[in-house]
C-alpha cells in the first residue's frame, strides 16, 4: 500500500495519503489476522494438513509482524535491510485472495506445486 503512495504523494494532490494507506494497510492486515484465528479456532491442528493453509498462514504471520513491528521498528531505528525483504511478501498476498477464485485454476495448481516440492 506504501507503494501505491509514491504516485499519490509525490506531486502534492493529496498529502496525507500515507497515513491513510497505512490506516488501511492496518485495518486489513487485522482482518486477515482475525481469519487465521477463528480458522485456527475451529479447526485446530487439522488447519495445517492443507498446504495452502500453511502458506496463507505464513503470510498473514510475516504481514502482521511488517506492519505491526517492522515498520515502526524502521521509522525510529532507520533503514532495516529486512523491511526490504519482506515487502516482497506483499506480492503474496495477492496469491491469498487468487485461492478463491475459480478463475484462477491454473494458478492455483501452480502453487501447490510449488508448496509440494517446498516440503520435499
Amino acid at each position: 500500500i506504501s507503494d501505491a503512495s509514491l504516485g499519490i504523494g509525490s506531486h502534492g494532490e493529496w498529502s496525507n495519503a500515507d497515513h491513510i494507506l497505512q490506516v488501511i494497510q492496518h485495518i486489513f492486515t487485522c482482518i486477515f489476522l482475525l481469519d487465521l484465528a477463528l480458522q485456527l479456532y475451529a479447526f485446530r491442528l487439522q488447519y495445517f494438513k492443507s498446504n495452502f493453509n500453511i502458506v496463507d498462514s505464513v503470510i498473514v504471520a510475516l504481514t502482521t509482524l511488517e506492519a505491526f513491528v517492522l515498520t515502526p521498528l524502521t521509522s525510529k531505528v532507520g533503514n532495516v535491510a529486512v523491511i526490504r525483504l519482506l515487502r516482497l511478501v506483499r506480492v503474496t498476498r495477492a496469491l491469498k485472495a487468487a485461492r478463491f477464485l475459480k478463475t484462477f485454476e491454473g494458478l492455483r495448481a501452480l502453487i501447490e506445486v510449488m508448496c509440494f516440492s517446498f516440503g520435499s
